[in-house]
């Protein structure tokens, strides 16, 4: 009995190791260099990763190499790479709304049978969840680092107009804040204008995070499941639409120039890092990147690293105050079938590594061990406590579409608000019923609408504060009434107005032919 014991579990091991080891001997696998995908993310990841797997090689012996796709190119280059499953890397970073995806169509290895070696314990749940296709036990990828994005402000700038954080707690204290820095008319010492707050505007990739928390903050969600479990478009709930509403107020009561709303994301950055505003609502590396030299991709001698950078949260709203919370995973290809692979995707998510990575790129790591140590930082320790209350996007194989949707529906609106004169709230409901059928279609449900104008009208106002004019008093209201029993259908003073409208066109004429 004993020996069959042996048998079976001898069995057992050259089954699992298979799944590595097939098509590739034991020898050739030692020996062929591993790669790495990734992307950039704060200052130097490259640098600082190859430090990383020289230690790698030192200890095992295997040579490796780091290649890098900008995000621009990163998703083409790694669907088709993933899709044939030629030229494709060993471990690759994946943003965490792409694991879904890819995962559902069976092109990044599921990693369950390596669960004790990966230790979900050690990750913080908000990132964990990442990790797999909403409500499905398969694990996919490996948590790497988290991107949060809280209220970055220029400290000398709030010195300079004596505003604390607890000020800006709130979104009514977080307008008088803007408000204040706005009717300072501060000018740099070439001349720029400080402003208070900007966001970039249409065509932007990152337009959909910019939105969340202030929707998420208010109660509402771009898609939520409806009485049978299945998702459905949120953007008509009522929630949503307060909370849209009230990021669109920083620019329809001119707190936010619409210049900004020509701008991308990088184009905002720059005017931070430049002293030129005072709030913009970003990524954590800013931060770090004002610790390290220009040489190395940092901040440190530029404006921005002499005013000083502090992170708040974002200004609470009905439902609280909920940051967006994105970042990255690694995987590895389905079609990788080599045991290395696996060996330095746990050596990167190590808590060794992943604290020396992200200190290097100013993202949070998403080790829970890693993060205690972070919040001794000043700087960084309340946006961990921010993890909290963070949210992510739903992990729906169907996301990446709706992202787009999303990024359309949110460009068509700063479109129309780009020439203040033409703004209307018909426009505003209009767009919004089109992109949410969109999205409807897309997650194969009814696009029939979940609301009036009347009622997104109603919505809309209380969002932005507008009061409703008062109505006539009854004895008014009630004409109408008594001079239908007074007439035959049609009001005596409907025949005046006619009357006197044909009189002034007869009038008119005779004064052309004379």
């Amino acid at each position: 009995m004993k020996r069959l014991t042996q048998i079976v579990c001898i069995a057992a091991a050259i089954a699992v190791s298979s799944v590595f080891a097939a098509k590739v001997p034991a020898k050739q696998a030692t020996k062929k260099e591993l790669t790495v995908w990734i992307m950039p993310n704060g200052a130097s990841p490259q640098e600082k990763l190859e430090q990383r797997l020289n230690l790698f090689t030192k200890k095992t012996g295997l040579k490796t190499k780091v290649v890098v796709l900008d995000w621009g190119e990163a998703w083409n280059r790694i669907t088709t790479a993933l899709a044939s499953g030629t030229d494709a890397p060993d471990v690759l970073q994946l943003g965490t709304t792409w694991i879904p995806y890819f995962a559902s169509r069976g092109e990044i290895k599921a990693l369950n049978p390596w669960l004790a070696s990966i230790d979900s314990s050690r990750f913080v749940p908000v990132s964990w969840n990442t990790t797999r296709i909403d409500a499905d036990t398969t694990i996919y990828s490996v948590p790497w680092f988290i991107d949060i994005r809280p209220i970055l402000a220029n400290k000398r700038i709030l010195k300079k107009n004596e505003i604390k954080p607890e000020d800006i707690a709130t979104f009514d204290g977080f307008v008088n804040a803007i408000r204040k820095v706005n009717d300072s008319h501060e000018t740099l010492e070439d001349g720029t204008k400080v402003r208070a707050f900007a966001f970039p505007g249409k065509s932007d990739w990152n337009i959909p995070h910019n939105f969340a928390p202030w929707v998420w903050s208010n109660g509402g969600d771009f898609i939520t499941k409806d009485s049978d479990g299945k998702w459905k478009a949120g953007i008509l709930s009522p929630k949503t639409i307060y909370g849209i509403a009230k990021y669109l107020s920083f620019v329809l009561d001119t707190l936010v120039s619409t210049d900004a709303l020509q701008m991308n994301t990088a184009q905002i950055v720059q005017h931070f890092n430049a002293g030129e505003l005072g709030f913009i609502v970003n990524t954590s590396e800013v931060i770090m990147q004002t610790r390290f030299e220009g040489t190395k991709g940092g901040l440190i001698n530029t404006r921005i690293g002499n005013d000083s950078v502090m992170a708040l949260p974002i200004p609470t709203g009905t439902q609280g105050s909920v940051c967006f919370i994105g970042g990255s995973n690694l995987a590895i290809p389905a079609s990788n079938n080599r045991r290395e692979a696996l060996d330095l995707l746990l050596y990167l998510t190590n808590d060794e590594n992943l604290d020396a990575y992200t200190k290097q790129i100013g993202m949070l790591p998403a080790s829970k061990k890693v993060l205690a140590n972070w919040s001794k930082d000043e700087d960084y320790k309340t946006i961990v406590t921010m993890l909290d209350a963070g949210k992510t996007y739903t992990a729906i194989p169907e996301w990446g579409d709706i992202e787009q949707i999303l990024v359309s529906m949110f460009s068509a609106i700063w479109d129309h608000l780009e020439i203040p004169a033409l703004y209307s709230e018909e426009k505003i409901y209009e767009i919004l019923t089109q992109y949410s059928n969109d999205i409807n279609k897309r997650l194969n449900q009814r696009t029939t609408g979940d609301l009036t104008f009347a009622e997104f009208r109603d919505i809309w106002h209380k969002a932005l504060n507008i009061k409703e004019p008062k109505k006539e008093s009854s004895q008014i209201t009630e004409q109408p009434k008594q001079a239908q029993k007074e007439g035959s259908g049609s009001s005596r003073s409907s025949w005046l107005f006619f009357l006197a409208v044909l009189v002034g066109f007869v009038f008119a004429v005779a004064r052309k032919k004379k």
